[in-house]
């Protein structure tokens, strides 16, 4: 299969299962209702729901910006923006999560860093979003759970022990990350006089390139580190509860405030699918918290979670988009990312 079929096949098919995942979501709906509750909707709340977004951008790249600090190298914080919020805006139209590989490259080629260097700190940006997203969801099973059905309660149960495995795995990856930064200098002196390696140029060529891609890695040498490090991961994830706590509201729906991290959980799941903008399952996370979870009606769970994607996704989109309309950012940088 060539590269374009290859890549005509991957939008078909994300696509398509953005359109079953959708329809599996909506197909009960009465629509009138639906776009009467949207209609209606309460722009106050509105609002509140995208400065959630927008700050957990903003966060996002604060944090970024401190994992690369071990490069010792001056980084332009207007380019790991636009590089973030770009890879958002990818994310949102496009499929497969082509978002995740735009930022890495497209903040390689504007500021000159190794393109494995900078995949290791969004690798490493992926393990603090695991933390901080399992931390919310222990914090509503520990004090949020008092208004929430008994149908729930198989939900409730695999995915706390989904989040024991993650939390488990993430705390090993936290401790080997330490002990490797640690003893980086010491693993590469030592590559570096192996005779075997020097035999090999094809390995030693593959392990220059680690040592390349552990530079992305170096921000863990510190514990003081870490922990800002998840610090500002719950930041960044708690405005996200913001915007998944009013998105309901703008609605008409006045939720515990737990409900909030619950939305999360369930959202970064269904954010997981690979469909362009996480259509169909961001929605079906929502739907799911509010009807099985709360026991509300269709029409206003279908309303609330239509809103709460766009609240979710619409900022990063229109912020990319305005970034190729005025030029700060090339449209062919974005359509060649390879």
């Amino acid at each position: 299969m060539n590269s374009k079929l290859k890549n005509y096949a991957i939008w078909f098919f994300s696509i398509l299962l953005a359109v079953l995942l959708f329809y599996h979501f909506a197909y009960k709906a009465n629509w009138k209702e639906v776009y009467s509750e949207l209609k209606n909707a309460n722009l106050y709340f509105v609002a509140l729901a995208v400065m959630g977004e927008i700050l957990f951008i903003l966060t996002r790249v604060l944090r970024w910006k401190i994992l690369l600090l071990p490069l010792e190298k001056k980084l332009s914080i207007f380019n790991l923006l636009k590089a973030t919020v770009v890879s958002f805006a990818v994310s949102g139209v496009a499929p497969a999560k082509l978002g995740e590989i735009a930022r890495p490259v497209l903040f390689s080629r504007w500021e000159g860093v190794p393109i494995t260097t900078t995949a290791a700190s969004v690798i490493l940006e992926r393990g603090l979003d695991l933390i901080a997203i399992v931390t919310f969801w222990f914090i509503f099973i520990l004090f949020g759970t008092s208004d929430v059905s008994s149908d729930a309660d198989v939900y409730i149960a695999m995915l706390n022990k989904i989040s024991i495995i993650i939390f488990a795995a993430s705390f090993l990856g936290v401790i080997f990350l330490l002990w490797f930064a640690k003893n980086k200098k010491q693993f590469q002196e030592n590559a570096e006089k192996s005779v075997f390696l020097s035999k090999s140029p094809i390995l030693g060529k593959i392990v220059k390139h680690f040592f390349v891609f552990a530079d992305g890695l170096l921000s863990f040498r510190k514990k003081r580190m870490i922990f800002f490090l998840i610090f500002v991961s719950l930041l960044a994830w708690g405005f996200v509860s913001l915007t998944c706590y009013f998105a309901p509201r703008a609605v008409g729906i006045e939720l515990p405030w737990g409900s909030a991290f619950l939305i999360l959980s369930l959202v970064s799941i269904g954010a997981s699918i690979p469909t362009p903008g996480g259509v169909g399952g961001v929605h079906k996370a929502i739907y799911i918290a509010l009807v099985v979870f709360y026991g509300l009606n269709e029409e206003t769970a279908v309303s609330a979670a239509i809103l709460g994607h766009a609240m979710m996704f619409l900022p990063a989109i229109v912020w990319g988009a305005l970034y190729l309309i005025f030029g700060r950012v090339k449209f062919q940088e974005v359509s060649h990312l390879k």
